[in-house]
């Protein structure tokens, strides 16, 4: 009995996070995908200055692992003996200036130009010096071979075209010795809860957002020909949004 009625409460639960989030978020992101057909340049402004605003509840959820991660920058800083050359991957807003060590040269890649102000803003902020290049992380012919000591990706690798070619074109652009430090939420064990919902809810939630919420990303950097790979897996803070709590943070080494 005592088993049933915890099956039953956690039935409940859940179906309470669907109705109450789920579904208004779906409903949302399809708002938005109906703009996005009719009026791109108004999609992507406004998709720019929600992603923006969510920036302290995503720092917020994984600041003490980001601090840990990127603390190694500061580190090879120190062993190179002057200011690093960055190339970040999917910046955004530039959420990430906060972590680097300041005065680093970084290069900002993202489709989306609407982001510029906010990059403005935080590199002023946080003393980087930044320029912004518009493209994706699948082709970045505009970008020379060993040019970049570190290479960053923080929740992006689940919304690129493909993993793989993205992984490539990351050690193609990575100095001999350069680092690849990424923290991405990933799929869950298989046979879990988590992992039941993701899979459930995966083919809108990627519909919807372009992000897909079961990619095997820790396998994917594994395979993708760097000398050296450390990942550490753990579970984000993130409210209510359990399909994207597990994720995983490594730094990967050409």
């Amino acid at each position: 009995m005592s088993h049933d009625f915890k099956m039953a409460e956690s039935d409940l639960v859940v179906k309470a996070f669907v109705v109450s989030w789920v579904l208004p978020c779906c409903a949302i992101i399809f708002v938005l995908h109906f703009f996005k057909r009719k009026f791109k340049e108004i999609f992507s402004a406004v998709w720019a200055y929600l992603l923006n605003k969510t920036v302290p509840i995503v720092n917020k959820a994984t600041k003490r692992h980001k601090k840990k991660l990127f603390s190694e920058l500061l580190d090879q800083r120190k062993d190179l003996g002057r200011d690093l050359m960055i190339l970040e991957i999917g910046a955004g807003g530039g959420a990430n200036f906060a972590f680097y060590p300041p005065k680093s040269n970084v290069t900002c890649l993202d489709p989306n130009r609407y982001f510029d102000a906010y990059l403005e803003v935080n590199s002023k902020k946080h003393r980087q010096r930044v320029n912004y290049l518009k493209g994706f992380a699948e082709n970045m012919e505009m970008v020379e071979s060993d040019m970049y000591d570190a290479v960053v990706c923080t929740l992006v690798l689940c919304s690129v075209r493909s993993t793989s070619k993205s992984l490539e074109e990351v050690r193609r652009v990575l100095k001999p010795g350069g680092k690849f430090y990424f923290l991405e939420h990933i799929a869950a064990e298989k046979g879990s809860l988590t992992g039941y919902f993701q899979g459930l809810l995966n083919p809108i939630w990627s519909f919807m957002s372009g992000c897909h919420i079961t990619r095997e990303t820790k396998q994917a950097v594994r395979r993708a020909g760097f000398a050296r790979t450390r990942i550490t897996p753990f579970n984000g803070k993130f409210p209510f949004v359990f399909v994207i709590r597990p994720l995983c943070m490594g730094i990967a080494t050409k």
